[in-house]
Protein backbone atom coordinates (compact mmCIF):
# COMPACT_ATOMS: atom_id res chain seq x y z
CA UNK A 1 0.00 0.00 0.00
CA UNK A 2 2.77 2.72 1.11
CA UNK A 3 4.67 1.37 -2.15
CA UNK A 4 1.56 2.36 -4.92
CA UNK A 5 0.81 5.85 -2.57
CA UNK A 6 4.80 6.12 -3.25
CA UNK A 7 4.66 5.35 -6.99
CA UNK A 8 1.43 7.80 -6.81
CA UNK A 9 3.37 10.68 -5.08
CA UNK A 10 6.33 10.06 -8.06
CA UNK A 11 4.05 10.29 -10.80
CA UNK A 12 1.88 13.26 -9.88
CA UNK A 13 5.53 14.77 -8.87
CA UNK A 14 7.02 13.70 -12.60
CA UNK A 15 3.99 15.29 -14.02
CA UNK A 16 3.95 18.79 -11.73
CA UNK A 17 7.59 18.86 -12.57
CA UNK A 18 7.28 18.41 -16.63
CA UNK A 19 4.45 20.79 -16.60
CA UNK A 20 6.61 23.51 -15.27
CA UNK A 21 9.60 22.39 -17.77
CA UNK A 22 7.28 22.94 -20.14
CA UNK A 23 5.75 26.64 -19.35
CA UNK A 24 9.66 27.73 -19.16
CA UNK A 25 10.95 26.25 -22.01
CA UNK A 26 7.59 27.68 -23.88
CA UNK A 27 9.16 31.55 -21.85
CA UNK A 28 12.41 31.12 -23.28
CA UNK A 29 12.02 29.63 -27.01
CA UNK A 30 9.53 32.18 -28.21
CA UNK A 31 9.61 35.46 -28.70
CA UNK A 32 6.06 35.71 -26.52
CA UNK A 33 3.93 32.97 -25.01
CA UNK A 34 1.06 33.65 -26.75
CA UNK A 35 -2.01 32.45 -25.09
CA UNK A 36 -4.71 30.36 -26.99
CA UNK A 37 -7.30 33.10 -26.04
CA UNK A 38 -5.14 35.78 -27.89
CA UNK A 39 -4.40 33.40 -30.73
CA UNK A 40 -8.17 33.85 -31.31
CA UNK A 41 -8.53 37.05 -31.68
CA UNK A 42 -8.30 38.71 -35.28
CA UNK A 43 -6.34 41.68 -36.24
CA UNK A 44 -8.63 43.97 -37.28
CA UNK A 45 -8.64 47.45 -38.48
CA UNK A 46 -10.46 50.10 -36.87
CA UNK A 47 -10.89 53.79 -37.28
CA UNK A 48 -9.84 53.83 -41.12
CA UNK A 49 -7.99 56.91 -42.18
CA UNK A 50 -6.37 58.11 -45.35
CA UNK A 51 -2.74 56.67 -44.93
CA UNK A 52 -1.46 57.62 -48.55
CA UNK A 53 -2.17 61.29 -49.10
CA UNK A 54 1.42 62.48 -48.27
CA UNK A 55 2.22 65.70 -49.60
CA UNK A 56 6.58 65.02 -49.78
CA UNK A 57 8.28 65.70 -53.18
CA UNK A 58 11.90 65.49 -53.70
CA UNK A 59 12.40 68.97 -53.85
CA UNK A 60 11.93 68.83 -50.02
CA UNK A 61 14.48 69.80 -47.69
CA UNK A 62 15.45 66.84 -45.28
CA UNK A 63 15.05 68.15 -42.03
CA UNK A 64 11.11 69.26 -42.91
CA UNK A 65 11.06 65.82 -43.62
CA UNK A 66 12.08 64.16 -40.51
CA UNK A 67 9.23 62.95 -38.82
CA UNK A 68 9.27 64.10 -34.59
CA UNK A 69 6.07 62.98 -32.33
CA UNK A 70 2.70 62.52 -34.06
CA UNK A 71 2.05 64.54 -37.89
CA UNK A 72 -1.26 64.37 -39.48
CA UNK A 73 -3.53 61.33 -38.27
CA UNK A 74 -2.43 58.27 -40.01
CA UNK A 75 -3.96 54.67 -40.30
CA UNK A 76 -5.50 52.42 -37.36
CA UNK A 77 -5.20 49.03 -37.10
CA UNK A 78 -6.05 46.91 -33.98
CA UNK A 79 -2.75 44.29 -33.07
CA UNK A 80 -3.25 40.95 -30.37
CA UNK A 81 -1.23 41.60 -27.73
CA UNK A 82 -0.55 38.41 -25.13
CA UNK A 83 -3.23 37.31 -23.21
CA UNK A 84 -5.94 38.01 -25.29
CA UNK A 85 -5.58 41.64 -25.28
CA UNK A 86 -5.15 44.11 -28.19
CA UNK A 87 -3.76 47.56 -28.61
CA UNK A 88 -4.56 49.86 -31.30
CA UNK A 89 -1.53 51.05 -33.08
CA UNK A 90 -1.22 54.00 -35.69
CA UNK A 91 1.04 54.59 -38.49
CA UNK A 92 2.26 57.97 -39.56
CA UNK A 93 -0.06 59.38 -42.61
CA UNK A 94 3.91 59.53 -43.96
CA UNK A 95 4.63 56.08 -43.60
CA UNK A 96 3.98 52.84 -45.61
CA UNK A 97 3.67 49.59 -44.33
CA UNK A 98 4.17 46.48 -46.32
CA UNK A 99 3.75 42.51 -45.29
CA UNK A 100 5.61 39.82 -47.82
CA UNK A 101 4.65 36.58 -46.54
CA UNK A 102 7.00 33.57 -47.20
CA UNK A 103 5.28 30.86 -45.07
CA UNK A 104 5.99 27.83 -48.10
CA UNK A 105 9.10 29.24 -48.62
CA UNK A 106 11.08 26.93 -46.77
CA UNK A 107 10.01 24.30 -48.89
CA UNK A 108 11.41 25.70 -52.06
CA UNK A 109 13.13 28.68 -51.22
CA UNK A 110 14.04 29.49 -54.49
CA UNK A 111 10.75 29.98 -56.22
CA UNK A 112 9.47 33.51 -55.75
CA UNK A 113 6.15 32.88 -56.83
CA UNK A 114 5.67 31.61 -52.86
CA UNK A 115 6.43 35.40 -51.74
CA UNK A 116 2.99 36.60 -51.22
CA UNK A 117 2.95 40.32 -50.98
CA UNK A 118 0.06 42.89 -49.19
CA UNK A 119 -0.12 46.33 -48.15
CA UNK A 120 -1.79 47.99 -45.50
CA UNK A 121 -4.15 50.74 -46.46
CA UNK A 122 -6.82 52.71 -44.27
CA UNK A 123 -6.12 50.16 -41.32
CA UNK A 124 -6.85 46.92 -43.95
CA UNK A 125 -4.23 44.37 -45.55
CA UNK A 126 -4.30 44.79 -49.81
CA UNK A 127 -3.01 42.59 -52.03
CA UNK A 128 -0.11 43.33 -53.80
CA UNK A 129 2.28 42.57 -56.59
CA UNK A 130 5.73 42.22 -55.05
CA UNK A 131 6.96 44.35 -57.89
CA UNK A 132 4.71 47.23 -56.73
CA UNK A 133 7.19 47.19 -53.43
CA UNK A 134 10.53 46.76 -55.29
CA UNK A 135 9.14 49.31 -57.78
CA UNK A 136 8.02 51.87 -54.37
CA UNK A 137 11.75 51.33 -53.07
CA UNK A 138 12.89 52.63 -56.54
CA UNK A 139 11.20 55.03 -57.71
CA UNK A 140 9.51 56.78 -54.10
CA UNK A 141 12.81 58.94 -52.83
CA UNK A 142 10.53 60.22 -50.34
CA UNK A 143 10.93 57.06 -47.60
CA UNK A 144 13.34 55.01 -46.71
CA UNK A 145 12.87 51.00 -46.85
CA UNK A 146 13.55 48.93 -43.64
CA UNK A 147 12.83 45.50 -43.69
CA UNK A 148 11.93 43.81 -40.39
CA UNK A 149 11.92 39.61 -39.69
CA UNK A 150 10.67 38.24 -37.01
CA UNK A 151 11.32 35.44 -34.40
CA UNK A 152 10.33 31.91 -33.17
CA UNK A 153 6.66 30.89 -32.73
CA UNK A 154 5.17 33.24 -34.40
CA UNK A 155 1.98 32.71 -36.66
CA UNK A 156 0.89 35.16 -39.43
CA UNK A 157 -1.60 36.89 -37.44
CA UNK A 158 1.03 37.21 -34.45
CA UNK A 159 3.69 38.37 -36.83
CA UNK A 160 1.89 41.56 -38.50
CA UNK A 161 1.44 42.47 -34.56
CA UNK A 162 4.50 42.14 -32.92
CA UNK A 163 6.04 44.22 -36.01
CA UNK A 164 3.40 46.53 -35.82
CA UNK A 165 4.19 47.18 -31.94
CA UNK A 166 7.75 47.11 -32.59
CA UNK A 167 6.95 49.93 -35.05
CA UNK A 168 4.76 51.73 -32.53
CA UNK A 169 7.56 51.53 -30.07
CA UNK A 170 10.67 52.39 -31.78
CA UNK A 171 10.18 53.71 -35.38
CA UNK A 172 6.64 55.89 -34.92
CA UNK A 173 7.90 59.04 -32.64
CA UNK A 174 11.81 58.85 -33.40
CA UNK A 175 13.24 61.75 -35.42
CA UNK A 176 13.53 59.66 -39.04
CA UNK A 177 12.65 60.48 -42.41
CA UNK A 178 9.67 59.34 -43.75
CA UNK A 179 9.43 55.16 -43.91
CA UNK A 180 8.54 52.55 -45.77
CA UNK A 181 8.63 49.50 -43.19
CA UNK A 182 8.45 45.94 -44.90
CA UNK A 183 7.57 42.78 -42.63
CA UNK A 184 8.44 39.25 -44.01
CA UNK A 185 6.74 37.02 -42.38
CA UNK A 186 8.14 32.94 -42.38
CA UNK A 187 6.41 29.85 -40.68
CA UNK A 188 8.13 29.41 -37.38
CA UNK A 189 5.02 28.98 -35.11
CA UNK A 190 5.03 25.64 -33.22
CA UNK A 191 5.03 22.14 -34.77
CA UNK A 192 6.78 20.01 -32.36
CA UNK A 193 5.62 18.78 -28.90
CA UNK A 194 9.11 18.98 -27.20
CA UNK A 195 10.25 22.03 -27.43
CA UNK A 196 13.73 21.81 -27.78
CA UNK A 197 13.07 19.74 -30.72
CA UNK A 198 10.57 22.35 -31.87
CA UNK A 199 13.69 25.58 -31.40
CA UNK A 200 15.75 23.01 -33.46
CA UNK A 201 13.23 22.53 -36.55
CA UNK A 202 13.02 26.42 -36.42
CA UNK A 203 16.54 26.92 -36.44
CA UNK A 204 17.55 24.88 -39.48
CA UNK A 205 14.54 26.20 -40.95
CA UNK A 206 15.63 29.84 -40.44
CA UNK A 207 18.58 29.15 -42.31
CA UNK A 208 17.07 27.95 -44.99
CA UNK A 209 14.56 30.60 -45.23
CA UNK A 210 17.32 33.00 -45.23
CA UNK A 211 17.90 32.24 -48.85
CA UNK A 212 14.24 32.89 -49.50
CA UNK A 213 14.99 36.18 -48.13
CA UNK A 214 17.99 36.74 -50.69
CA UNK A 215 15.46 35.77 -53.16
CA UNK A 216 13.28 38.41 -52.16
CA UNK A 217 16.43 41.48 -51.28
CA UNK A 218 17.34 40.52 -55.42
CA UNK A 219 14.12 41.76 -56.63
CA UNK A 220 15.14 45.02 -55.35
CA UNK A 221 17.46 47.70 -57.52
CA UNK A 222 19.74 48.58 -54.67
CA UNK A 223 21.46 47.50 -51.33
CA UNK A 224 20.34 50.50 -49.70
CA UNK A 225 18.08 49.52 -47.01
CA UNK A 226 17.92 48.99 -43.38
CA UNK A 227 17.45 45.03 -42.67
CA UNK A 228 16.39 44.18 -39.27
CA UNK A 229 16.02 40.33 -37.40
CA UNK A 230 14.68 39.72 -33.62
CA UNK A 231 16.16 36.07 -32.49
CA UNK A 232 16.13 33.50 -35.17
CA UNK A 233 15.11 36.53 -37.49
CA UNK A 234 18.41 37.56 -37.06
CA UNK A 235 19.06 34.15 -38.54
CA UNK A 236 17.46 34.38 -41.39
CA UNK A 237 19.12 37.85 -42.37
CA UNK A 238 22.30 36.92 -41.61
CA UNK A 239 21.80 33.67 -43.72
CA UNK A 240 20.35 36.09 -46.53
CA UNK A 241 24.04 37.57 -46.23
CA UNK A 242 25.91 35.08 -46.90
CA UNK A 243 23.93 33.88 -49.50
CA UNK A 244 24.05 36.80 -51.32
CA UNK A 245 27.51 36.77 -51.13
CA UNK A 246 28.16 33.63 -52.41
CA UNK A 247 26.48 34.49 -55.71
CA UNK A 248 27.64 35.88 -58.59
CA UNK A 249 28.83 39.42 -58.49
CA UNK A 250 26.18 42.31 -59.39
CA UNK A 251 25.78 45.49 -60.13
CA UNK A 252 23.77 46.50 -57.36
CA UNK A 253 24.87 49.93 -55.91
CA UNK A 254 25.52 50.27 -52.06
CA UNK A 255 25.63 48.06 -49.31
CA UNK A 256 23.15 46.47 -46.76
CA UNK A 257 22.69 48.17 -43.58
CA UNK A 258 22.20 45.33 -40.85
CA UNK A 259 20.66 45.60 -37.19
CA UNK A 260 19.69 42.24 -34.93
CA UNK A 261 18.02 41.82 -31.98
CA UNK A 262 18.40 38.94 -29.23
CA UNK A 263 20.20 37.03 -31.86
CA UNK A 264 19.71 33.34 -31.79
CA UNK A 265 22.04 31.91 -34.47
CA UNK A 266 22.23 28.58 -35.66
CA UNK A 267 24.55 25.98 -34.50
CA UNK A 268 25.60 24.58 -37.85
CA UNK A 269 25.67 28.36 -39.22
CA UNK A 270 27.80 29.58 -36.51
CA UNK A 271 30.50 27.01 -37.25
CA UNK A 272 31.29 27.35 -40.73
CA UNK A 273 29.81 30.90 -41.72
CA UNK A 274 29.54 33.31 -38.63
CA UNK A 275 33.34 33.35 -38.42
CA UNK A 276 33.54 34.96 -42.18
CA UNK A 277 30.72 37.20 -41.90
CA UNK A 278 32.59 40.31 -40.77
CA UNK A 279 34.06 40.20 -44.09
CA UNK A 280 30.86 40.56 -46.06
CA UNK A 281 31.26 43.00 -48.76
CA UNK A 282 27.39 43.34 -48.94
CA UNK A 283 27.37 44.59 -45.58
CA UNK A 284 28.43 48.21 -44.79
CA UNK A 285 27.98 47.75 -40.64
CA UNK A 286 26.05 45.32 -38.46
CA UNK A 287 24.86 46.43 -35.08
CA UNK A 288 23.71 43.42 -32.52
CA UNK A 289 21.94 44.46 -29.12
CA UNK A 290 21.96 41.50 -26.38
CA UNK A 291 21.22 41.24 -22.64
CA UNK A 292 23.00 39.07 -20.62
CA UNK A 293 20.10 38.07 -18.89
CA UNK A 294 17.31 36.90 -22.20
CA UNK A 295 16.81 33.33 -20.82
CA UNK A 296 15.60 32.52 -25.03
CA UNK A 297 19.51 33.59 -26.02
CA UNK A 298 21.34 31.29 -23.56
CA UNK A 299 19.15 28.17 -23.96
CA UNK A 300 20.18 28.82 -27.65
CA UNK A 301 23.98 29.02 -26.96
CA UNK A 302 23.33 26.23 -24.47
CA UNK A 303 22.08 24.27 -27.89
CA UNK A 304 24.87 25.50 -29.66
CA UNK A 305 27.24 24.18 -27.20
CA UNK A 306 26.24 21.05 -26.93
CA UNK A 307 26.00 20.81 -31.02
CA UNK A 308 29.16 22.73 -31.68
CA UNK A 309 31.95 22.34 -29.07
CA UNK A 310 33.77 25.86 -30.74
CA UNK A 311 30.63 28.05 -28.71
CA UNK A 312 31.59 30.72 -31.06
CA UNK A 313 28.48 33.17 -31.50
CA UNK A 314 28.15 36.59 -32.74
CA UNK A 315 29.18 38.76 -30.19
CA UNK A 316 32.70 36.75 -30.63
CA UNK A 317 32.88 39.16 -33.75
CA UNK A 318 33.88 42.23 -32.25
CA UNK A 319 37.43 40.74 -31.31
CA UNK A 320 37.89 38.79 -34.11
CA UNK A 321 39.44 39.50 -37.56
CA UNK A 322 37.98 42.47 -39.53
CA UNK A 323 35.42 42.89 -36.25
CA UNK A 324 35.14 46.54 -36.84
CA UNK A 325 32.62 46.29 -38.98
CA UNK A 326 30.24 44.38 -36.13
CA UNK A 327 28.93 46.54 -33.20
CA UNK A 328 27.96 44.77 -29.83
CA UNK A 329 25.43 47.03 -27.65
CA UNK A 330 24.78 45.19 -24.29
CA UNK A 331 21.53 46.51 -23.39
CA UNK A 332 20.50 44.44 -20.17
CA UNK A 333 20.31 47.83 -17.84
CA UNK A 334 17.95 48.89 -20.66
CA UNK A 335 15.01 45.84 -20.62
CA UNK A 336 13.94 43.40 -18.94
CA UNK A 337 14.76 39.02 -19.34
CA UNK A 338 11.65 38.86 -21.53
CA UNK A 339 12.18 37.62 -24.73
CA UNK A 340 10.15 39.71 -27.06
CA UNK A 341 10.49 42.39 -29.35
CA UNK A 342 7.88 44.41 -27.60
CA UNK A 343 10.48 44.35 -24.47
CA UNK A 344 13.50 45.18 -26.26
CA UNK A 345 11.63 48.12 -28.71
CA UNK A 346 11.43 49.86 -26.20
CA UNK A 347 15.16 50.15 -25.25
CA UNK A 348 16.94 53.72 -25.87
CA UNK A 349 19.83 52.53 -27.58
CA UNK A 350 17.61 50.38 -29.90
CA UNK A 351 15.41 53.40 -30.62
CA UNK A 352 18.28 55.79 -31.06
CA UNK A 353 20.89 53.53 -33.23
CA UNK A 354 18.10 52.58 -35.62
CA UNK A 355 16.77 55.64 -36.38
CA UNK A 356 20.04 56.80 -36.66
CA UNK A 357 20.79 54.08 -39.06
CA UNK A 358 17.59 54.96 -40.99
CA UNK A 359 18.61 58.82 -41.29
CA UNK A 360 21.76 56.88 -42.66
CA UNK A 361 20.65 54.86 -45.30
CA UNK A 362 18.04 57.72 -46.57
CA UNK A 363 21.43 60.30 -46.92
CA UNK A 364 22.87 57.41 -49.05
CA UNK A 365 20.63 56.85 -51.38
CA UNK A 366 21.82 60.52 -52.54
CA UNK A 367 18.94 62.59 -51.89
CA UNK A 368 20.53 64.97 -49.51
CA UNK A 369 23.47 67.35 -50.15
CA UNK A 370 23.55 70.73 -48.07
CA UNK A 371 20.03 70.54 -46.83
CA UNK A 372 18.91 70.53 -50.65
CA UNK A 373 17.87 67.26 -52.49
CA UNK A 374 20.48 65.71 -54.95
CA UNK A 375 18.92 63.61 -58.18
CA UNK A 376 18.62 60.16 -58.10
Amino acid sequence: MNITLLKNRTWILQSILASIFCLVNSYVLAEDYLSKESELVNVKSTFPMGSHTGDLTTETPFNAKLIQGRDRIGQWIETIDTCGRTRMIEVCSRDDVWLVSARDSHCHPSDTSLLECSRLVNGCWQSEELANLTNDHAHDKTKVTMIYVHGNRTNLKWAKSRALQFYDNSLRSCERPPLRFVVFAWKSEAEKVRLIQDYKLKSNRSVTVGKAFCELLDHFDDRKMLLGGFSLGAQVVLSAMSEAELRAPSTKAGQYQVAVIAPAINSDFSRASLAIYPQNSLVRHTDVFVSREDCAVKVSEAINRRTNSSGFNITDLVDYQGGASVSVHDITCEVNRRHSIDNYGRSVSVVSRVCDLLKEVFEEKGLVSGGKVRGK
